[in-house]
């Protein structure tokens, strides 16, 4: 009598998690400032300043994360009487 017990267990996992964040922020600020002073001496003063401020901040953040478990097990068991 010969009996012959094969047992093969194959377990795969995979597991993927991807992040992405973007943020863009863009800040413009205009300041425009006129004066004109004139006097009866025929002077004029004409003083115009403009300032202009443009601030932009990108932050991009990717985050990927990959795992891969691959378990085999073989069970093998053979009697002979």
């Amino acid at each position: 009598t010969t009996t012959t017990t094969e047992t093969t267990t194959t377990t795969t996992e995979t597991t993927t998690t991807t992040t992405e964040t973007t943020t863009t922020t863009t800040e413009t600020t205009t300041t425009t400032t006129e004066t004109t002073t004139t006097t009866t001496e025929t002077t004029t003063t004409t003083t115009q300043t403009t300032t202009t401020t443009t601030e932009t901040t990108t932050t991009t953040t990717e985050t990927t994360t990959t795992t891969t478990e691959t378990t085999t097990t073989t069970t093998e068991t053979t009697t002979t009487t």
